[in-house]
């Protein structure tokens, strides 16, 4: 149901996304017709890609988490070196630049006229008197 229901939302058709993606028509037309709920990692992840959402919501839907937390695993470490040097190359004192940034930011006072917004329950009114309700009164 929720392949179906994501192919009507991105409006394309089972050939056109099957095109687009390479992903199997006959599997995709097996999944939406509920004949197979076993996938392989490759086709979960393809059809995360072609469908535009999250692995971790297809690996929820067939019951296979174990399988998510194997990708991550998986690619954990390797990810985390490729951040790593793309911070380091775009801004090799990234850290000290975040704290002193941070650091302004809270010496920084509010300016002047700048006020607070005092939050309000959803439907409630004030007229100067506190009410629990829109339209009730004390």
């Amino acid at each position: 149901m929720f392949v179906r229901q994501r192919l009507a939302e991105m409006e394309i058709s089972q050939s056109d996304f099957c095109r687009r993606s390479t992903f199997d028509q006959g599997l995709l037309s097996k999944i939406q017709n509920s004949l197979i709920t076993s996938l392989s990692i490759e086709s979960v992840l393809k059809l995360a890609v072609g469908l535009d959402v999250p692995p971790r919501k297809l690996f929820e839907l067939i019951d296979r988490m174990d399988l998510h937390e194997l990708v991550l695993k998986t690619y954990l470490g390797e990810c985390v070196n490729v951040f790593q040097e793309r911070i380091d190359a775009e801004s090799p004192n990234w850290v000290e630049e975040a704290q002193k940034l941070a650091s302004e930011s809270a010496r920084t006072p509010n300016a002047p006229g700048v006020r607070t917004r005092r939050r309000r329950w959803v439907g409630e009114e004030y007229d100067g008197n506190y009410t629990k309700e829109a339209g009730s009164s004390r």
